[in-house]
């Protein structure tokens, strides 16, 4: 019978909600200001490579600067920066617009901590018969918030107009990461990640077949979602030209995800292979809608039956990404280089996703650029399903032998 989640898992959970909430009413939003302040689709997405890369530069800066620091440190430093961030947006105004790559590098250091300090809490504080609960409750809560807060980042930025109105949302996102800083202060406080080699964190796909998998599992989702961050933003920018769509087209695709997201967190150990098969191959078959024919009433439809699926793959590979970790005999030692390596392998994939749009932003319409990487994203959860599975009965296999 699976177990109720204990008070620190809740208060990670209640904690992480209120800073979702900040990321949930800008961060689509965040890339668009880029696009509306500059005119150019390439600042948009020169913003979106510093801040990947920002994230894996942070990352090892931390493993290697502050080993000492506690998880839950390292999680509210993440959020003055983040805080700090968005203060900048609001002091800059349209100037932030030529400012896309060292901002997004800045963001990219504040998400960088912050994650660092999460997942690691995260691993510290969940029991293994909690992990599935609390990614689903997680999801959830996250799906919720992807409803409630881009519709009223969207609506803010209608009613106010303007850059002004962008200014609004991001200052709705300072106060959210403010009172996530203030939360915090209740959080476990689990022992710093120790000295973490780089080295060891480069070389754990190559010495474990089963993170090499998942490794490049996350490396594929990676590049799933930095291709929709940018891409689909574009698609409806172009579609519609409003920020209230904006809002609109990603809270259909959360609100569909509320449920499949509760459920995805409850399936037995031996149906997620399922349930990743089902999230990817449904993922991949809605691409095809954008094929036919592209304008908001498609793209809701896109929105609606990727947000309804793909929890299916999302939730599982979660739990198995923790587990996989977990059975390693020097987990709780080394668990700092299996975080930094998660990242790393995250952040490369998104990467790749922003360098391939740039090639062929180069050579063809923004349309026919985003398509393309948005069916390639697509193809790829195909992969990441088979290594899920893959990983999911290799663990099961040993447990069982």
């Amino acid at each position: 019978m699976r177990r109720a989640l204990g008070p620190a898992p809740r208060r990670l959970l209640a904690t992480g909600g209120l800073v979702n909430a900040g990321l949930a009413t800008s961060s689509v939003f965040v890339a668009l200001f880029f696009y509306v302040a500059s005119g150019s689709v390439t600042e948009m997405a020169l913003y979106s490579i510093g801040r990947y890369a920002g994230l894996i530069v942070m990352s090892l800066v931390v493993v290697r600067a502050f080993p000492g620091s506690s998880p839950r440190r390292l999680f509210r430093a993440g959020l003055v920066l983040s805080a700090a961030f968005y203060g900048a947006l609001i002091f800059l105004g349209r100037s932030a617009g030529t400012l896309a790559g060292p901002l997004g590098i800045f963001n990219g250091a504040a998400l960088g901590t912050y994650w660092f300090g999460a997942n690691t809490l995260t691993y510290d504080v969940l029991a293994p018969d909690e992990r599935g609960h609390y990614y689903g409750w997680n999801f959830a809560v996250l799906s919720v918030l992807n409803v409630l807060m881009p519709l009223t980042a969207g609506f803010v930025i209608a009613r106010v107009g303007g850059l002004s109105g962008y200014v609004a949302v991001f200052a709705i996102a300072l106060a959210s990461f403010v009172a996530a800083f203030v939360s915090a202060r209740g959080l476990a406080d689990t022992p710093g990640v120790g000295g973490v080699s780089l080295g060891e964190a480069f070389r754990f796909p190559f010495q474990r077949a089963e993170w090499g998998r998942m490794w490049v599992a996350l490396a594929l989702r990676g590049f799933k979602q930095a291709s929709g961050s940018i891409g689909l933003v574009l698609l409806v920018a172009m579609a519609t030209h409003s920020g209230r769509d904006q809002g609109e087209f990603a809270a259909m695709a959360s609100l569909a995800g509320v449920g499949t997201s509760l459920f995805a967190g409850r399936l037995r150990t031996e149906w997620r292979p399922v349930g990743m098969w089902v999230g990817a191959v449904g993922f991949a078959a809605a691409t095809l809608l954008l094929f036919l024919h592209i304008d908001f009433h498609v793209l809701l439809v896109y929105a609606f039956i990727t947000g309804l699926i793909y929890p299916g793959l999302m939730v599982p590979l979660a739990s198995v990404v923790l587990e996989t970790i977990a059975v390693d005999p020097e987990a709780a030692v080394l668990r700092g280089s299996y975080v930094l390596s998660r990242e790393i392998a995250a952040n490369v994939g998104r990467l790749v996703a922003v360098g391939l749009l740039l090639v062929l932003l180069a050579v063809s319409s923004p349309s026919q650029a985003v398509l393309a990487v948005l069916t390639v994203a697509a193809l790829l959860q195909l992969v990441v399903a088979h290594l899920g599975k893959a990983a999911q009965q290799a663990r099961l296999s040993a447990a069982g032998g």
